[in-house]
C-alpha cells in the first residue's frame, strides 16, 4: 500500500472574530440591566433589515458576565457582535463547507480528541487548494468589504451612540479590527514508504553505536506506517459502504458517479487497485441504471441483491488481503 501525498494542516476563521467585550462596571446596575436590554433590541432590528429572510429572525440576546480582578473587585462585561449575525454565519457556514471539502478529499490517518491527522493524496491536492482558493476569493473578501462597509454605516453609529448614552465609551467600537483572515490549508509532502535500511545517512554511521537505536527506529516507523495504513483503509471502506447504502435508499442517484470516480482516485493513488476493480467499478454499473433494475444487477455483479451486504463483504475480502500484506512488508 502507498501512502504518499500531503499532511494537511486546517486554519479557519471563528465567528467569535467578529465579537466584542466591553467593560460596563463604571455604571450603575439599573443602568447597566437597561443597556443590556436597549442592546439587545437593536441588534435584533439590525439582524431583520440585514437578514434576506427577516421572518426567520427570531432576536438576539447580549451576553453579561463577570471577570473577578480582586478578591473585591468583579467587572461587568458585555460580550456581543455589533456585525448582523448573517455575518458570523458565513463563517460558520463556511467552515463547515471547508471541514467537509477536506474529508471529502482527504483520509483521516489518526485522531486525537477533535484532532484528525488527515493525508491528502496527490490526486486529490490540485482540487483541494484551488477549492480553499474560491472560498476566499468569492466568500471571505466580499466578507471583508461588507464589514468595512458596515462600520461605515447608520446601523453601526446607532450602537455606538446607544453605548455612549449609557456611559460606555464608543471608542471600542471604532476601534474593533473584526480579523477575518483567509481559510488555509497548509500541505506536508510525506512518503510513509520510507525505509531506514536504504538511508544513507546510517548506513555511513558505525554500526556498533548505532544498530540498537536503528532497530528501535525500525520498529516504530513500521508501526506507525501500519497503523496508519489501516486508518486509512478503514477511513475509504467506510466511505464506500455508506455510499452504497445511499445507493440503496435513493431513487435518483445525481451526483453519485462523480463520488465515486473521486473514490477511485484516492484508492488508486493508494495501491488499493483492488478495490476500484472489484467495488468501484461495479457501483458505479449500478448507480448508472434506474432504481427498478439496480437490484438484479446487483445480483449479477455481486451475487446478492443485497448492494450493502455485498459491498462489505467485498471490501472485507480485500481489506484481508492489503493487511496481510502491510504485516508481511513490515518484517
Amino acid at each position: 500500500m502507498s501512502l504518499n501525498g500531503f499532511i494537511v494542516d486546517v486554519r479557519t476563521v471563528s465567528e467569535s472574530n467578529l465579537e466584542l467585550e466591553v467593560d460596563a462596571s463604571r455604571i450603575p446596575w439599573d443602568e447597566y440591566r437597561k443597556l443590556v436590554d436597549e442592546l439587545g433590541n437593536v441588534l435584533s432590528e439590525v439582524d431583520e433589515r440585514w437578514s434576506a429572510r427577516s421572518w426567520l429572525v427570531r432576536g438576539r440576546s447580549v451576553r453579561g458576565r463577570f471577570r473577578r480582578v480582586t478578591a473585591e473587585d468583579r467587572r461587568k462585561m458585555l460580550r456581543f457582535s455589533p456585525l448582523p449575525s448573517s455575518y458570523s454565519n458565513i463563517l460558520k457556514n463556511t467552515r463547515t463547507y471547508m471541514y467537509g471539502l477536506v474529508a471529502d478529499n482527504c483520509l483521516v490517518l489518526e485522531q486525537v480528541g477533535t484532532r484528525k491527522v488527515y493525508l491528502l493524496p496527490r490526486p486529490m491536492a490540485p482540487l483541494l487548494v484551488e477549492g480553499v482558493d474560491k472560498i476566499n476569493r468569492e466568500v471571505i473578501e466580499p466578507l471583508r468589504k461588507d464589514i468595512s462597509e458596515f462600520k461605515e454605516g447608520e446601523d453601526y453609529l446607532r450602537i455606538e451612540q446607544l453605548l455612549y448614552r449609557h456611559g460606555i465609551d464608543p471608542t471600542v467600537l471604532r476601534t474593533a479590527p473584526f480579523n477575518v483572515g483567509d481559510f488555509v490549508v497548509d500541505v506536508l509532502p510525506v512518503d510513509f514508504g520510507y525505509s531506514v535500511n536504504g538511508d544513507d545517512v546510517y548506513t555511513r554511521l558505525r554500526r556498533a553505536e548505532t544498530v540498537r537505536g536503528l532497530e528501535i527506529l525500525r520498529a516504530q516507523l513500521a508501526r506507525k506506517h501500519r497503523e496508519y495504513a489501516l486508518n486509512a483503509v478503514s477511513d475509504i471502506t467506510g466511505r464506500i459502504v455508506d455510499l452504497a447504502s445511499g445507493i440503496e435508499l435513493r431513487r435518483r442517484t445525481h451526483g453519485l458517479e462523480g463520488k465515486l470516480d473521486a473514490l477511485r482516485e484516492i484508492c488508486d493513488s493508494l495501491g488499493l487497485g483492488d478495490v476500484s476493480e472489484k467495488v468501484i467499478t461495479p457501483l458505479k454499473q449500478i448507480v448508472q441504471v434506474r432504481a427498478s433494475e439496480r437490484a438484479d444487477l446487483t445480483e449479477k455483479l455481486f451475487g446478492t441483491r443485497n448492494l450493502k451486504e455485498a459491498v462489505e463483504k467485498a471490501l472485507k475480502a480485500s481489506a484481508q488481503v492489503l493487511e496481510e500484506g502491510v504485516e508481511s512488508g513490515n518484517k
